[in-house]
């Protein structure tokens, strides 16, 4: 008997160190998520589709692929995309894709409130969809990891203390921090949790950052490499 009980302490003290740490990870992220060049194990391993299930940002999609060696479209991209959220049944919409050096990206919204989804990632040489690490994964309220498991500051809202512009504001200021050149950034996309937007240095665009709706935290994207080409999906 005394084994048993053992065990089950032992094992309640394990997920609650596991939460603890979470909470503590997405309040701040290790630095190696902030800098701009990625780790290496973003690369092969790690992300790949299908590594939890049981939401749509942290499925998988195996989409066909290209012989050997040889870079997908732009428009191979899109309806890799497309397929993966028609598959995901009604409720979801792609709203934008954009290329970059190693992925392609795309922003999935919710039908009915407009509000970001998810965010997803395209290998660009064999097709497959997997989430994209960071705020998606971390931030997302509704449709990320933790889905609302840690209490009233994560429950799914967009309703958020910090606003667009104040998020705008902050990634601002981060930017300008880390480039000369003269900084933009675009109006941002609202996820549930976090805000994520495209920036542009001295007029050309040059990636994205996300900043947390509730605390300010900012979270750069630096695993997507150098930006190609975008395409904004028709409104319906």
């Amino acid at each position: 008997m005394r084994s048993v009980v053992l065990t089950v302490v032992l094992l309640a003290s394990a997920m609650l160190a596991a939460l603890v740490a979470a909470y503590a990870w997405m309040q701040q992220p290790p630095a190696m998520f902030l800098q701009r060049s990625p780790p290496s194990y973003w690369y092969g391993v790690g992300m790949h589709g299908g590594m939890m299930g049981g939401c749509p940002c942290t499925g998988g999609y195996g989409g066909p692929a290209p012989p050997s060696g040889q870079r997908i479209s732009m428009q191979q991209a899109v309806e890799i995309f497309e397929r993966y959220v028609t598959g995901l049944g009604q409720g979801f919409k792609l709203k934008e894709v954009m290329e970059f050096q190693r992925n392609f990206y795309a922003i999935v919204v919710e039908t009915d409130t407009g509000i970001g989804a998810f965010e997803l990632l395209v290998n660009p040489y064999t097709g497959a969809v997997y989430p994209e690490p960071g705020p998606n994964m971390m931030w997302n309220t509704k449709y990320g990891m933790h889905q609302g498991m840690m209490g009233p500051y994560i429950q799914p809202t967009a309703d958020m203390p910090i606003t667009p512009e104040q998020a705008e504001e902050i990634a601002l200021n981060y930017l300008r921090n880390i480039f000369r050149g003269a900084v933009e950034v675009e109006h941002p996309t609202k996820f549930y949790g976090y805000y994520t937007m495209d920036y542009k240095v001295d007029g050309k665009v040059d990636g994205m950052l996300s900043v947390n709706g509730f605390t300010g935290q900012v979270w750069y994207h630096g695993w997507h490499g150098q930006f190609i080409q975008e395409t904004e999906m028709e409104e319906e």
